[in-house]
């Protein structure tokens, strides 16, 4: 289910008097954001494709500016946005690590392929995430992403294997 970019975080508030804008990683790492030259912006029917002036990492606080936005006045503009980029230049996965765009519309199926639903967000909560399920009589249901409830993950068939059907009953 892979698309040609994915959400990296959000824009935060002016930082300083350069135009520099706080981010949040949604994935608490930086070095991906950082080694961009250009970033798409998007929101509130905007999409915007804006070069990368600067970047500062800080223990406490992250902040980006772009060309064109020289003051805190023209970045404020850019609050709330959230930051999207090709996915060549994303951080690299491990074995057994997925993107969550890659994970939502995958369809959750049974080991013998009886298809229960289609995974229509990843909600973060705890140690681990969740992944919303919309199942075919339209209930919502959570289900836990740990080896214990969900098997094999198959981006190209586009499924993932439920092996904790009993996480589905009312």
């Amino acid at each position: 289910m892979a698309n040609d970019s994915f959400l990296l975080g959000k824009i935060g508030a002016p930082r300083g008097i350069r135009g520099d804008l706080r981010i949040q990683s949604y994935s608490g790492e930086y070095g991906h954001i950082f080694g961009q030259k250009s970033l798409e912006l998007r929101g509130e029917g905007h999409i915007l494709r804006l070069k990368v002036a600067r970047f500062q990492e800080n223990p406490d606080i992250s902040t980006i500016a772009f060309e064109g936005y020289p003051t805190p006045e023209t970045a404020r503009a850019l609050v709330g946005l959230e930051i999207y980029a090709p996915r060549e230049g994303g951080a690299p996965l491990g074995e057994n690590e997925w993107y969550v765009a890659d994970l939502i519309g995958l369809a959750v199926v049974s080991k013998e392929g009886q298809e229960y639903g289609k995974v229509i967000s990843v909600v973060e909560g705890g140690p681990d995430p969740w992944l919303e399920t919309l199942l075919a009589h339209g209930r919502k249901v959570l289900i836990p992403f740990r080896k214990e409830f969900v098997g094999e993950v198959d981006e190209k068939a586009g499924r993932l294997e439920l092996i904790a059907p009993w996480l589905l009953d009312e």
